[in-house]
């Protein structure tokens, strides 16, 4: 079952995950992910990273590749101010 603190283990154990890695893991849809994943970037524990892509050409071959979106477990990290 997907909870705010199971997603948050999953990250920290991982490190980061593309959306849907999230949503395979958990057996849940995109849309559900992404609205925990939006709770733990407002609490500043997971910070979005630039999206990579599944092939080098990034869609422009003209496959069915697209960008991922790419999340990373941030935690209780201090930022230099």
């Amino acid at each position: 079952m997907m909870t705010p603190s199971t997603v948050r283990d999953y990250l920290k154990e991982r490190g980061n995950a593309s959306l849907s890695d999230v949503a395979v893991h958990f057996d849940a849809g995109e849309d559900a992910v992404r609205a925990v994943l939006d709770l733990w970037v407002a609490k500043g524990k997971v910070r979005p990273l630039a999206a990579g892509a599944t092939c080098s050409r990034a869609g422009s071959c003209g496959c069915s590749c697209k960008a991922e979106e790419i999340f990373e477990w941030i935690g209780d990290i201090k930022l230099a101010s």
